[in-house]
């Protein structure tokens, strides 16, 4: 038998999950402890090295305990596995060297396992942090968490009666000096949630080996090593050391949110905003989920009391669904109790299916941190490693056993449900595409003042029918009929100079700038009579008045200012906006629908007509963006409303001409029928297209 360490201590632990006793073995040199059951406490008090496990049996025999060889061998075997022996020999010390230079990974493969998670330490703080708690004492008592949560209590109520000034605070944080704020704040904020893990451990007599950075998918955190909490057998303690970083952070909001309400506005003022509201809540999204090492899942695990939660609860998770897909009657991992046995299923279930999803969105994460190939081998490693792999390593013991399979009724029934679903999904179906569309009258035009002028005299009137060739308004510009005037008072007296003959040689040279003055007259009286004649205000298309400015004769209305809308009746059309992934489903002559968003209407059949070559740069009718409760996510630029993704204009013609549209503008839903697609295919293109898209360099 191997010699035990002499720095190993043994201490009594915290009761199993049945209220057996058991005891501790600790390794201060590691900060590593191992949990003894009774019998294994037992094996270490009659240790003795040098003797064989035949004699340590009979020894044990002697004194009531039945361990056979083989039991004292496996004790044997874990304590040397677990570097707990002292080596006195040199095989023993090229035995420890050999194993430990196996153990070592190349760089190239510590990377690959460590790059998600990196942690290093910086501080050794439990010299100084024992007097830090003495100093903080008075803080972590009752009385203080009452005094912060009134301090809550009176800011929210604070808050409450200026909500607008609390809501407009977070622009701050869009300036430098915000920005800067916010990464003081942070680093300050998350540095409380460390130390109030730290505080309490040593609060309550444990040992915090260290604290430093993590680089968690090679972003900065803090981290505390409180290891150490393992030797208190209260439950209720362990929770309050785990829970301590969130409950510190929640703290601070509660007094944040009162000084936000004391202070001016400022940097400092921000900084409060920030730790009232933002700190503390994504804190709660990360450190209290279980699924993740972090705080929540061991706080789960001390709630349930359930050691090594998740390896324990795969190992149900895998046996489950081995019994469930196909009937394998593998023994239980373990006996439990069937609540017991069943939440930690799902809870393994539930993990499986958060991880994908997380893991996923790493792998988009260090492709777009990095540049483009190092981004595209960290991406293909971290599905490769993190998803691929566990999958095929379940599914390579599934075809291992497929001849225990079992396949019953259900089962039988269950595949070929699947199987139909696949054949479904891979089938050719048409595809009916819902866009946002707007209904408006086919030909509608507004007249508009070609210039600034006075209105001489209206004949229009609302709801008339007109024709074309009538003056709807007449405008009159001063300015205009001046210039007239003393253009034409110019050409006629140049017509008086050019009907006379000349009789001298400076009469001919002036007789020749003359005659081209004259010219340029007669041009510029043309074109003030094209501005003149435009003054008189005729419908673009014979149609109805549907709009009228109320204007009188002697007003003044401005350049480019509407007057009138002219409408021709019985004439609709549709405008949709088509996203680009849909693109490829149209084609002109298929049949639509389109249902008004207010229900007024019944639906209107339609018919493809065109589709613009080009995807819309700005969306020409508000009412269909986001910004007015529409489908369309868009962006405000100074030019207008900018689509977040590309959109084309498609047209449709009413089947219905009959419809009177007016002047009105309806959105709604336009239902097309688009051509043949598969549901696999479709996917399949989709991820072609971002490979080929993404793989260009």
């Amino acid at each position: 038998m191997s010699a035990m360490r002499q720095d190993l201590k043994l201490l009594p632990g915290a009761p199993d999950e049945q209220g057996a006793p058991r005891w501790l073995l600790a390794d201060r040199v590691r900060n590593r402890y191992f949990a003894l059951a009774g019998d294994a406490l037992a094996l270490v008090r009659y240790w003795q090295p040098g003797l064989t496990a035949t004699d340590l049996s009979a020894r044990l025999a002697e004194n009531g305990l039945s361990f056979d060889a083989d039991d004292i061998n496996a004790f044997n075997d874990f304590l040397v596995a677990n570097n707990l022996v002292q080596a006195r020999s040199p095989s023993a010390v090229a035995f420890f060297t050999s194993s430990r230079r196996e153990a070592r990974l190349p760089w190239w493969q510590w990377l690959l396992h460590n790059y998600l998670f990196i942690r290093i330490p910086l501080l050794r703080p439990d010299p100084w942090l024992r007097r830090l708690t003495e100093f903080m004492a008075p803080l972590m008592t009752r009385r203080s968490e009452h005094i912060v949560l009134l301090c809550g209590i009176i800011g929210a109520l604070l808050v409450m009666r200026q909500w607008d000034a609390f809501v407009a605070t977070f622009m701050h944080f869009f300036s430098w000096q915000g920005l800067i704020g916010y990464g003081i704040t942070l680093v300050l904020v998350k540095s409380a949630h460390e130390l109030g893990h730290a505080l309490v451990a040593s609060r309550l007599g444990c040992r915090v080996a260290s604290m430093g950075v993590a680089f968690l998918v090679m972003f900065p955190v803090l981290y505390t090593d409180t290891t150490d909490a393992w030797q208190l057998r209260s439950r209720r303690d362990r929770l309050r050391i785990v829970t301590a970083g969130v409950r510190t952070e929640l703290y601070l909001a509660m007094v944040a949110t009162l000084f936000w309400s004391l202070l001016p506005d400022g940097v400092l003022r921000s900084a409060c905003f920030f730790v009232a509201t933002t700190s503390w809540i994504t804190s709660l999204l990360i450190n209290i989920t279980p699924f993740m090492r972090f705080d929540g899942y061991f706080a789960l695990s001390d709630l349930m009391g359930v050691e090594n939660l998740q390896p324990r609860a795969f190992a149900l998770g895998r046996w489950q669904l081995r019994r469930w897909l196909w009937g394998l009657n593998d023994p239980v991992p373990e006996p439990l109790p069937r609540h017991r046995a069943r939440w930690m299923i799902a809870y393994a279930w539930g993990t499986w299916l958060y991880r994908f999803f997380l893991f996923i969105g790493i792998a988009v994460l260090v492709y777009h941190f990095f540049f483009k190939a190092l981004g595209i081998l960290l991406f293909v490693v971290e599905i490769l490693w993190f998803l691929v792999m566990p999958i095929a390593k379940e599914m390579r013991i599934w075809a291992k056993r497929r001849t225990e399979f079992s396949w019953n009724l259900w089962r039988r029934l269950a595949l070929a449900l699947l199987v139909l679903l696949l054949f479904w999904l891979a089938l050719p179906l048409p595809v009916d595409v819902h866009v946002p569309a707007l209904l408006k009258a086919e030909h509608h035009q507004r007249v508009f003042a070609p210039e600034a002028a006075q209105v001489l005299r209206s004949q229009a009137t609302l709801g008339e029918t007109t024709v074309s060739a009538e003056p709807l308004l007449e405008l009159l510009s001063p300015d205009l009929e001046e210039r007239w005037e003393l253009a034409q008072q110019e050409q006629d007296l140049l017509a008086t100079k050019l009907q006379r003959e000349a009789a001298s040689t400076t009469e001919k040279a002036e007789l020749a700038v003359n005659r081209l003055r004259y010219q340029q007259l007669e041009e510029r009286l043309r074109a003030l009579a094209e501005r003149r004649d435009k003054l008189a205000l005729h419908a673009p298309f014979d149609g109805q008045v549907t709009w009228l400015e109320n204007v009188h004769p002697g007003q003044w209305v401005m350049q480019d200012q509407p007057l009138l809308s002219v409408t021709l009746y019985g004439s609709g059309q549709i405008e949709a906006f088509v996203p680009e992934r849909y693109l490829e489903l149209l084609q002109p002559g298929q049949a639509a629908f389109f249902m008004a968003d207010h229900g007024q209407l019944p639906r209107l059949a339609a018919e493809l007509v065109s589709i613009d070559l080009g995807a819309l740069q700005l969306l020409p009718y508000p009412e269909l963006s986001s910004q007015s409760g529409g489908s369309i996510a868009v962006r405000v630029r100074p030019r207008g409303l900018q689509p977040d993704e590309a959109y084309y204009r498609a047209r449709f013609r009413l089947l219905e001409p009959a419809l009177d549209m007016g002047s009105m503008r309806l959105t709604g839903d336009l239902l097309i029928r688009g051509s043949e697609r598969s549901w696999l295919g479709q996917q399949l293109q989709r991820i072609m297209s971002v490979l080929i898209r993404e793989g260009g360099f």
